[in-house]
């Protein structure tokens, strides 16, 4: 698996999960403390930073290639 799809599929993963846990909290089926809505809200804004990064790299590489395609014709 490419370096950038890991980064993609891991902040994906995390969005998801933060998310899912806070739903969780809302539905009251997990305790509501604080600091865990801080966590969760934290894990989703990390992980929505990860799958971005991993975004622009697989878009600079997409353009790399495409740059170096047409030099080379």
């Amino acid at each position: 698996m490419r370096h950038t799809t890991r980064l993609m599929l891991i902040g994906g993963t995390m969005v998801v999960l933060g998310w899912l846990v806070i739903f969780a909290m809302v539905l009251e089926f997990l305790p509501q403390p604080i600091e865990l809505y801080m966590i969760a809200y934290i894990v989703s804004v990390v992980g929505f930073g990860i799958g971005m990064f991993g975004i622009g790299t697989a878009v600079r590489d997409n353009l790399r290639k495409h740059r170096n395609d047409n030099e080379h014709e």
